[in-house]
């Protein structure tokens, strides 16, 4: 797997024109669109994209909106208005999603913007009010229109006013993709009731001579307009891949679509072994998705963008990650898109950072929101799973994470640990995470923040009875974070109580399980002037570092003159440059401070 991802990543990275990876989309943009952030911005920084995130965060309202950006497709064969769940326009504006990729011949980055509109069907007379039409770049929406000279092939529209949608093809793969007839129809179709027919038992026996003729015959089979067709036999490349994923031994899987049970076309898997010979019916609900989806994906044409929803269903571990495998294989092959919803530590361990997005409610505006490139710890840590036997220390940022982890290597302590930054910063965190401890009264994570988020720490015990109200709680924890903290309650009686409760617990997580790095920011930790003089830098450029403030300034200054380049792969080797040798320093008040603190938690 690691040697997939290793290829799929140098062939991505020197496709900057797109032309491996045609028909790419680079981003979304979503300005208005469900309960979405204004303006937020999803980015596609890999050819494989995992969003990640509790239940109710927006996972398939992208995947929804995904499916209708080419032409031909709407996202109203998913989202769609009716008295029940009403779509109101959210504040006069529609609600629409503009997306990004490099057009076929020119290889120009362009946007194309779909908005849900209501239209009259002249046909009919009738208003349809969930049409999505595509239209031209609006400049309040940031977007460019195509210039004047832009390449008539690449646009739309009167006069070219806008960029052509995208022409793709697009596979959308959820649970109900994969149910197959027999699941359709026992477990949701109506029980008959005739005179010889009166359980759905009945019925599927009634047409199982028609379908094992369609199996064992190799042709299509008619009955009273109903229908089984013609029978695909997986071929060995696709067996392969599924007694992989699904540790069988299969010597034969055939598929055929029918419509006997119930009039809806679904589709039946008789399976072979040495053994055996069975249907979908009796077999597993992950037999079942695992040899469709894998037919399917074999039979998807190049470049194609497919869509899985939540594939892990039904799944165990190990088949989830060679199911993952698999994936990336045929995205090698085929050049392929993937953007996969999923639940599952096991789906995304070992993927790239540049592949996990993760969505969450916003606890200040109660929107959706996204945090990109994550790696698959943090990702872990928003899906409720932990490292077991490990205590875990998050941080801030990355640079603080680097620094910890040489500490304890040096001092043979990393295994005792497992250091997670947690993007988005402080804020994040006091409104995130240590409200979740907090509530579970965890003893298990510890949070090391930056030195400039120091304040005094509470002891709840030394608190009267008259102290523990409301108000004064919320004053307390505002005192103590810098912010205002939104505790909600589970409902029923005596919510203030509940709040009060929750308060203290809060004060209590923030009194136990958290710490502070010496200096304000970790770059003001390891930094030296001992170090910058020792350094083979010219004079001017040690005296124009030394006359900087910023730490962080003084890093990119060192990162340009000592190698040449500032950007971020150079600012990292600045940043061990200086660890290297500030770990080595023989009284360094920083570093026992640090030390101190990982001695305190590890004896917590």
């Amino acid at each position: 797997m690691r040697k997939d991802i290793k290829d799929i990543a140098s062939m991505f990275q020197n496709d900057a024109n797109r032309n491996i990876f045609k028909e790419f989309i680079e981003y979304f943009r979503f300005p208005f669109y469900k309960n979405f952030e204004r303006n937020l911005k999803l980015n596609f920084t890999f050819p494989i994209t995992f969003l990640t995130g509790a239940n109710g965060s927006g996972k398939s309202s992208i995947l929804h909106a995904l499916y209708g950006s080419p032409d031909g497709k709407s996202i109203a064969d998913y989202w769609y208005t009716t008295d029940l769940d009403p779509i109101n326009d959210l504040k006069k504006n529609r609600h629409c999603f503009i997306y990004s990729y490099k057009t076929e011949f020119t290889k120009t980055q362009v946007e194309v913007l779909k908005t849900r509109i209501k239209r009259m069907d002249k046909r009919t007379g009738k208003t349809n009010p969930d049409y999505w039409e595509p239209s031209r770049a609006i400049k309040s929406l940031n977007m460019q229109p195509p210039p004047k000279d832009a390449d008539p092939r690449e646009t739309s529209g009167q006069k070219g006013q806008r960029w052509k949608l995208l022409k793709r093809n697009i596979y959308y793969m959820d649970f109900r993709y994969s149910l197959s007839a027999y699941d359709k129809y026992f477990y949701f179709g109506s029980k008959p009731n005739t005179k010889t027919l009166k359980t759905k038992q009945d019925i599927i026996r009634k047409y199982a001579p028609k379908l094992k003729m369609s199996f064992d015959e190799d042709k299509k089979i008619t009955f009273y307009q109903r229908s089984a067709n013609k029978p695909k036999k997986l071929d060995a490349n696709a067996l392969k891949y599924i007694n992989d994923i699904l540790g069988k031994n299969y010597i034969e899987a055939t598929l055929l679509e029918h419509n006997f049970y119930n009039k809806t076309t679904g589709f039946a898997i008789k399976y072979k072994t040495s053994e055996l010979i069975y249907s979908e019916a009796f077999a597993g609900s992950g037999e079942t998705s695992v040899v469709k989806l894998v037919n399917d994906i074999l039979s998807v044409e190049d470049y194609s963008l497919i869509i899985l929803d939540e594939p892990e269903t039904s799944l165990h571990p190990a088949a989830q990650k060679k199911l993952i495998k698999f994936l990336l294989k045929e995205i090698k092959t085929k050049k392929l898109q993937v953007v996969i919803s999923s639940h599952s530590p096991d789906i995304i361990e070992n993927m790239p950072k540049e592949a996990i997005k993760i969505l969450y409610e916003n606890p200040r505006t109660n929107k959706i929101n996204i945090i990109e490139d994550v790696i698959p710890e943090s990702a872990f840590l928003h899906l409720g799973h932990s490292i077991p036997d490990k205590k875990i220390l998050i941080v801030e940022d990355d640079l603080a994470k680097v620094i910890l982890q040489k500490i304890l290597a040096k001092n043979n302590d990393f295994d005792l640990f497992d250091i997670q930054y947690f993007p988005g910063g402080a804020s994040r965190i006091k409104h995130e995470n240590m409200l979740v401890y907090s509530k579970e009264e965890d003893k298990k994570h510890f949070i090391i923040f930056d030195g400039d988020q120091l304040k005094d720490k509470i002891d709840t015990k030394m608190l009267s009875s008259a102290d523990k109200n409301l108000k004064n709680l919320k004053a307390l924890i505002k005192g103590i974070v810098g912010e205002d903290i939104k505790f909600n309650t589970d409902g029923g009686d005596n919510k203030e109580q509940q709040q009060i409760d929750l308060m203290i617990k809060y004060l209590n997580f923030h009194k136990n399980n958290t710490s502070f790095l010496p200096e304000n920011i970790p770059e003001e930790i390891i930094w030296s002037n001992q170090v910058l003089e020792n350094s083979d830098i010219t004079k001017e450029e040690k005296k124009q570092i030394s006359n900087e403030d910023n730490f962080k300034i003084k890093f990119n200054l060192f990162a340009l003159f000592n190698f040449g380049d500032d950007t971020s792969e150079y600012q990292k080797k600045a940043y061990e440059y200086f660890i290297v040798r500030w770990l080595k320093e023989k009284e360094n008040k920083n570093l026992e401070h640090i030390i101190n603190i990982i001695n305190t938690i590890k004896n917590a």
